[in-house]
């Protein structure tokens, strides 16, 4: 089965959609503890004051691309089967540039249907990635997590 994956169009730059998702996460998604700036930088994000992710940035092609590997998970929810599950997969976020905007796609590589969380994370996904998002790249007002 295919990993998670949606994309929307935005009219933000593709300067300002890359920064927005490397450096300004908590605005959108979810608190976390540093941006990813530099290949290499991990930062660890949270949800429910007891579940958080750890995520290195594996790739980071200025308006492009930005990959981030889970290097370490702990998920605290009934619909997991280990609280480990998302260790190994990556956030990946293409930026496309398109008359007026850019099209943004996002992959949650190793996140598929067959998997206990799939529908916990793919009702998150759909909240932050084409809506919060989204939200916060047209008009500065996300809907972030905020734990």
């Amino acid at each position: 089965m295919p990993d998670y994956t949606t994309s929307f169009l935005s009219p933000a730059t593709p300067e300002r959609a890359y920064r927005v998702v490397a450096e300004q996460m908590p605005h959108w998604w979810t608190p976390t503890s540093a941006p990813f700036l530099a290949v290499g930088d991990t930062a660890k994000t949270g949800f429910d004051g007891q579940s958080y992710w750890v995520f290195r940035a594996k790739a980071l092609i200025p308006q492009k691309l930005i990959e981030l590997e889970c290097i370490e998970s702990f998920m605290v929810s009934e619909q997991v089967d280990t609280p480990r599950e998302w260790e190994g997969s990556t956030l990946r976020f293409e930026f496309v540039e398109q008359p007026g905007g850019i099209r943004l796609t996002f992959t949650h590589i190793g996140l598929r249907p067959e998997m206990k969380c799939w529908n916990m994370c793919k009702r998150g996904w759909d909240h932050y990635l084409p809506g919060s998002l989204q939200n916060y790249l047209k008009n500065g007002a996300g809907k972030p997590n905020s734990f």
